[in-house]
């Protein structure tokens, strides 16, 4: 049995940030990293694979017809092609299993939310939802 985890590659996410090159590289160094770099050891101590995803368009591309989804506000997308509606942010997990699998790796995610699980009360509560994450391991 072989369990890993799976991370967005987000190493331009301090090309994102609109303050000095030196500023940003410090941003990104820090604060991700340093998670990054503690999930990453502790699931190598464990002899657990670690895969890298690209995250470009995971949040805005629809998972019945891959069409880019429109905002409709708190937090929510919806396709204007085949009606599809759901969380950003599940959208964007789901995406990211789906680039895993086609990848050649196997998961399931165990604990996701229901797409209509009430996004607006994330809305100005970005912190709440860290504190409920879950790391998964998928079993391949």
């Amino acid at each position: 049995m072989v369990y890993s985890l799976s991370f967005e590659n987000l190493d331009k996410l301090r090309n994102n940030v609109n303050r000095s090159s030196s500023f940003n590289k410090k941003l990104s160094l820090w604060f991700y990293r340093r998670i990054q770099f503690t999930i990453v050891y502790e699931a190598l101590e464990k002899r657990l694979e670690v895969s890298y995803i690209n995250p470009m368009k995971t949040s805005s591309t629809c998972l019945r017809c891959g069409s880019r989804l429109k905002d409709k506000g708190d937090r929510v997308l919806r396709c204007t092609r085949c009606g599809f509606t759901g969380d950003r942010d599940v959208i964007a997990c789901i995406n990211l299993l789906l680039r895993y699998s086609r990848c050649g790796g196997c998961g399931v995610p165990l604990n996701a939310p229901e797409p209509d699980e009430n996004p607006s009360g994330m809305q100005g509560k970005r912190d709440e939802a860290m504190k409920s994450t879950n790391i998964n391991l998928h079993q391949s």
